[in-house]
């Protein structure tokens, strides 16, 4: 399933992200996509009864020459390619709701919303900033291991406030339990990379 997926979101963990929304692991996922991404994403959407809001900014990555999670925001209308951000979920008020927690900038909400862990969230607002956006511990669990992110194998979507975080834990559970019925490659390809 996330091999059909993959050419509509352009990564496997982008296409993982939706089959979890899909099987209601998720009821809001957030992704970024260039604008020339967009059509398959929307036409995807539409096959699978998903609502899908863009944001009503671009984010220029700062990923020369590593993985980021940093970015500049500029408008919509500004000449320079950038990557808008979609919120993806069943429920279009969700969708909406992301949205407009990502414009506002509350990180906390939007966290929230997109089923992160609360103790995770918090760690997040408390630690995330201009020189310190990339919050990625140790791993010792492949549950909470965000170290592949780059090679596109990942379980969870957020940064755990802990390794061992136990909620964080419960969601990677939960996830790969539910590939291993699905998409049983998947699932033994990130159990193999994130051991």
């Amino acid at each position: 399933m996330i091999s059909q997926l993959s050419p509509f979101f352009t990564s496997r963990s982008k296409a993982q992200e939706i089959v979890l929304l899909l099987h209601h692991a998720k009821e809001v996922v957030r992704q970024g996509f260039y604008e020339k991404e967009l059509p398959a994403v929307q036409k995807c959407c539409a096959q699978n009864a998903l609502f899908m809001v863009k944001s009503k900014f671009k984010v220029i990555l700062d990923d020369e020459n590593q993985f980021t999670n940093k970015g500049v925001r500029i408008p919509e209308d500004d000449p320079r390619p950038g990557m808008y951000f979609v919120y993806l979920s069943k429920d279009e008020t969700k969708a909406y709701l992301a949205s407009y927690y990502e414009l506002v900038q509350d990180h906390r909400e939007l966290g929230l919303l997109l089923g992160y862990p609360e103790c995770c969230v918090n760690f997040f607002c408390r630690n995330f900033n201009e020189n310190k956006t990339d919050l990625q511990l140790k791993p010792t669990n492949l549950y909470t291991n965000i170290s592949k992110r780059k090679e596109d194998v990942v379980l969870i979507s957020h940064f755990p406030c802990s390794s061992d975080c136990e909620k964080s834990k419960g969601l990677g559970k939960k996830y790969v339990e539910l590939l291993e019925k699905i998409d049983p490659s998947r699932a033994a390809e990130i159990s193999s990379a994130l051991s």
